[in-house]
């Protein structure tokens, strides 16, 4: 609007990510004007913010997206950011529009980094050979620097130690007032599912892409139904893609009378009513951040059986928040889910209380927004790009 003084921050990043839906909304309530700019629109209006959509300068359709698509002109890209007299500019994921926020030129720039675009690939193999400097370049020109946890603030001071004084934790959590389970709603979420009221009930809610583990997950989910007759397991794939041999185990859980495989992506009531109906959760990959589906599960009161990475490390708590398996094999799974499902009520009576706890102290966006936007003025007062 006309004479509107607030700090104005440009968010590049795509805007169909369920995260970034949540935390833009979060930051405008901070008396943010917040603008998301994308070449992934949401599918819905958020709350607060305002879209603007970059066209492919490469690419036919959104729906194939490339890497050279974010290596395209950036001219227009400059032309947009001093048309919008944005103040501060925030890029999402380093490899991609992190990159295209560094070659605006614009200052001051964050860069949001997740896991996989600073720690795995400029790391892994040939990627490493172009995304290695690329990343590098990009945390460089960075004014600041937003990990998605203190496990990937630390690989970041230790990777690229000419960042190190420019590195910031964030948590972004979960709105906690979209996670206020009940009794009622845990019937409802079983009858719904068509769960036993009273079935252990195991969830393996991160989907099934090959960055969870499922040739981890998936067998040894078979191997605990043939073992416990009164157990009941839910898959959700969230559309993931799949390799064929996932696809040939979910089709053999998919027949079991007491696997429950969700192949598709669930709206927001849908995961609660998961959580809802769940005991324990499952979620293995060998590299995380800070799993936002940890931190539901947690508040919902479902007992986390994980990988044990240093990101899980960083937050979870042996005994009072998490159980750890010993390795990403189905036989140590499937070992440590039988210890937790033979001592399901103590597990329950330690856990749960301490767990829903510390998510309401430490994991909430709204606590994470009130951080990211005293980041955001503290960076507009010190200067950049003029308006």
């Amino acid at each position: 609007m006309v004479g509107d003084e607030r700090v104005h921050l440009a968010f590049l990043g795509n805007g169909e990510s369920y995260h970034i839906q949540k935390w833009l909304p979060a930051l405008a309530d901070q008396d943010l004007k917040v603008t998301l700019i994308t070449f992934h629109p949401p599918a819905t209006t958020l709350p607060g913010v305002d879209v603007v959509v970059l066209e492919p300068p490469f690419s036919a359709s959104r729906n194939r997206m490339r890497w050279v698509d974010f290596a395209g002109p950036v001219r227009p890209l400059r032309r947009l950011l001093r048309s919008l007299r944005v103040d501060v500019l925030m890029a999402s994921y380093a490899t991609n529009y992190g990159w295209m926020g560094v070659r605006s030129g614009f200052q001051p720039l964050v860069v949001h980094t997740w896991t996989y675009d600073v720690s795995v690939y400029p790391f892994k193999g040939w990627k490493g050979l172009v995304f290695r400097p690329l990343v590098r370049r990009v945390l460089k020109q960075a004014r600041a620097i937003l990990t998605d946890g203190e496990a990937l603030a630390a690989f970041v001071r230790q990777h690229y130690p000419f960042a190190r004084e420019k590195v910031t934790s964030v948590l972004w959590g979960i709105r906690l007032s979209d996670y206020a389970f009940t009794p009622a709603l845990r019937a409802e979420a079983r009858a719904a599912y068509a769960l036993p009221a009273e079935a252990p009930v195991v969830v393996s809610a991160r989907g099934v892409s090959d960055w969870y583990a499922p040739g981890c997950v998936l067998p040894a989910f078979l191997r605990l139904l043939e073992a416990r007759p009164d157990l009941h397991v839910l898959v959700l794939t969230l559309a993931h893609e799949r390799t064929p041999e996932t696809q040939a185990l979910l089709d053999t859980l998919a027949r079991h009378p007491r696997a429950h495989v969700v192949d598709r992506f669930l709206s927001k009531p849908e995961m609660r009513a998961a959580w809802a109906a769940s005991d324990v959760l499952v979620s293995v990959p060998p590299h995380d951040g800070i799993s936002v589906g940890i931190l539901e599960g947690l508040y919902a009161g479902v007992i986390p059986v994980v990988s044990d990475i240093e990101s899980n490390r960083s937050f979870l708590v042996e005994g009072p928040r998490a159980v750890f398996v010993p390795a990403i094999t189905a036989d140590a799974l499937c070992d440590t889910l039988t210890d937790v499902l033979d001592d399901l009520g103590t597990y329950r009576a330690e856990m749960v209380p301490r767990s829903r706890a510390w998510v309401a102290e430490h994991g909430s966006v709204e606590g994470t927004a009130r951080q990211v936007a005293a980041l955001v003025r503290t960076l507009r007062a010190s200067g950049g790009n003029s308006r």
